[in-house]
């Protein structure tokens, strides 16, 4: 457009064919200016993540009143009046009151958009409640300490992440010790032991590029699997179960019930859309009218 104006200004002749060739060299630019464009805005929606990665590898050493603030669950986790709002006004839900004692296992469920997600993140502290409290043992959570409220919990989203490495690669997950006979015993836990007894080297197989020798159930037991590792004392599932098969989803529902039953202090706390996958929780909160039901089938 500069070298347009400037040849229209100087009143240089033969403008006809300068401009076309002007407008076929804008044309070809237009797909790297799109993708620029595009890579900025991603950019700019996962800048927030470098704080968070900042602070995960922060090596600085806790200070006296950080460490008094670890949490411990034994008793309840208490949501007191919670609310949240968008910027934009638009209310989720509002005076929220629920009472999840340890070793519940307790259900959410809702239409789409009534906030079953939000609720998750801020049960784990990435959001921040316009109105109310969540306590942990009579905690409140906030910011500050929510580092040590991870490390009581473990998180099964609906996409299992798996690394190119080995299957005890993938149940440890960064740490930097393995212990492989707390491996086998938590693959015992989810299910998984024969299955990987059979592979080709054992503990030591390769799961392939985002686990593509996995079937949908493995993704998720090895998912519940990391967590136990992580001697979790409350899992989340989100939705870790809607993209699976009836039958899958019956294995997984089993599995999770048996591991309930094994360890009485573990909180399991799922959202769902399908009745079927809330089928072994105790109790529901409906999101839609705030509201806690007890499942009739327990």
């Amino acid at each position: 457009m500069g070298g347009l104006a400037l040849l229209i200004g100087t009143g240089s002749r033969d403008l006809g064919l300068i401009s076309g060739v002007f407008a076929v060299a804008a044309f070809r630019l237009i797909p790297a200016v799109r993708s620029i464009l595009n890579s900025w805005v991603t950019l700019q929606n996962a800048s927030h993540t470098i704080t968070i990665v900042e602070e995960g590898i922060s090596n600085e050493p806790q200070q006296e009143s950080e460490r008094e603030s670890s949490f411990v669950f034994k008793h309840v986790l208490e949501l007191r009046g919670l609310s949240f709002a968008f910027p934009d006004g638009h209310t989720l839900f509002g005076g929220l009151n629920l009472n999840i004692g340890c070793g519940e296992r307790i259900g959410v469920r809702g239409a789409s958009g009534a906030g079953k997600s939000t609720l998750f993140n801020l049960m784990l502290g990435f959001l921040p409640p316009t109105d109310g409290k969540i306590l942990i043992d009579g905690r409140e959570l906030t910011v500050a300490n929510r580092s040590e409220w991870h490390k009581l919990v473990g998180y099964v989203p609906q996409e299992i992440f798996i690394i190119e490495g080995t299957l005890t690669d993938n149940i440890v997950l960064g740490q930097p010790q393995a212990d492989r006979t707390k491996v086998i015993q938590v693959l015992e836990q989810v299910q998984l032991k024969e299955w990987a007894d059979e592979l080709p080297q054992g503990l030591d197989t390769p799961l392939g590029e985002y686990g593509s020798r996995l079937s949908g159930g493995q993704k998720q037991r090895i998912g519940i699997a990391r967590a136990l590792y992580k001697e979790a004392e409350v899992l989340f599932f989100d939705e870790a179960t809607s993209a699976l098969d009836n039958r899958t989803e019956q294995e997984i529902n089993k599995a999770l019930e048996i591991l309930s039953l094994q360890h009485r202090e573990l909180t399991l706390i799922v959202i769902a859309h399908r009745e079927s996958s809330l089928a072994f929780c105790e109790r529901i909160l409906d999101l839609d009218t705030c509201k806690i039901v007890y499942n009739k089938n327990r």
